[in-house]
This record gives C-alpha cells, sequence and structure tokens, in this order.
C-alpha cells in the first residue's frame, strides 16, 4: 500500500511542475512573440528609411545648385584646357587672354540661361 501512495504524491507533485512549467512557457512565449513583433517593426523602420535615403539622394543629385555646381566645374575645366592647349600652340599672351576671355564670358552666360530655366 505504501508503494501506491508514493506513487500518487509523486504524480500530483510532477503535476504541478507541469503547470507552473506550463505557465512560465506561455510567458516566455508571449515574451518572444512581443519580441518579434518588435524585430519586424524595426524591419519596417528600417526599410522605410533607406526608401528616404535613396529619395533624398536622388533629390540631391537633381537639385539645382549640385547641377550648377557640375557646369560650372566643366566650363572650369574648359578653360583650363583651352589655356594648356593655347599654351602648347604658343599663342601670343594678349590673344590668349582675350579668347579665355570670350571663352569665359560664354560659359558664365550658359550657365546664366540653364539657371533661370
Amino acid at each position: 500500500m505504501l508503494l501506491f501512495k508514493r506513487t500518487k504524491k509523486n504524480n500530483e507533485s510532477k503535476l504541478d511542475e507541469d503547470i507552473v512549467s506550463r505557465t512560465t512557457f506561455d510567458a516566455m512565449q508571449q515574451e518572444n512573440d512581443q519580441l518579434l513583433d518588435q524585430l519586424e517593426t524595426l524591419k519596417l523602420d528600417v526599410s522605410e528609411l533607406t526608401e528616404r535615403n535613396q529619395h533624398l539622394t536622388e533629390q540631391l543629385t537633381r537639385s539645382k545648385y549640385h547641377q550648377s555646381m557640375v557646369k560650372t566645374i566643366m566650363g572650369l575645366s574648359a578653360l583650363i584646357i583651352s589655356f594648356a592647349v593655347l599654351y602648347l600652340l604658343n599663342e601670343e599672351p594678349q590673344y590668349t587672354a582675350m579668347l579665355l576671355l570670350i571663352e569665359a564670358v560664354f560659359i558664365f552666360m550658359m550657365l546664366r540661361s540653364s539657371d533661370k530655366s
């Protein structure tokens, strides 16, 4: 008889452990679900910020300031190349200055006309 009573008590204690572990498991599962939801939210935030970054980068490259800077740099490089070519051709200094001045005015007028449109 004593053998049966011991096994009954052991079974009851195991059931209590199962109930406690089940509630602990449910709490851990709930916490896991919350963490997964937060992770998904963060993934969405990162993807939105990445899209926003790409959009702002495109706006910057399309901005008029950026375009005018690129055109100005191209114009100055054209002046430098023209000066180098005129120097290699041994053009007289007075003609070199006059040709570069005419080219600079032409480039400036082109930049001004493209800014207005």
